[in-house]
């Protein structure tokens, strides 16, 4: 089985490639486990409930026009869904590099956060809006 080492993904937010801004990115998808267990059973029966899914970023933050805080500022302030796509590699999508797509909102951004000589930077989760969830696309 080949191994792969995450070098050199895409990250587009909103329609703004942010890729060269961010320096890690988890795509999570859940789903609740109802218990459906009934009398008389001897072991618990669990279902896939209702789906969830997130993305999460961490951005080395930049004012300038096009960039980080003028991509996510907006988008923090609106509440408005958007669009979010990642894909492994900056290659072509394909079904060896699937790109990832949710349609979210940014609930919480924090524009400055760190001490005194660090980098600044700022970790973004943007939470599904849609009933299409996360969807893995190869076309």
């Amino acid at each position: 089985m080949a191994k792969f080492v995450l070098k050199n993904p895409t990250v587009v937010l909103n329609g703004v490639d942010l890729t060269d801004h961010c320096s890690k990115c988890t795509i999570e998808t859940s789903f609740d486990n109802p218990d459906v267990t009934s009398f008389g059973a001897v072991y618990k029966s669990i279902l896939q409930g209702m789906g969830d899914a997130k993305m999460t970023f961490s951005f080395f933050q930049d004012f300038a026009a096009g960039s980080v805080d003028a991509t996510l500022w907006p988008l923090s302030q609106s509440g408005n869904p958007f669009l979010c796509s990642v894909k492994p590699t900056n290659a072509a999508t394909s079904a060896t590099n699937p790109r990832f797509d949710m349609t979210g909102v940014l609930l919480t951004y924090n524009p400055v956060d760190g001490a005194v000589g660090d980098a600044s930077s700022t970790d973004v989760e943007v939470d599904n809006a849609s009933q299409t969830g996360l969807t893995r696309n190869i076309t």
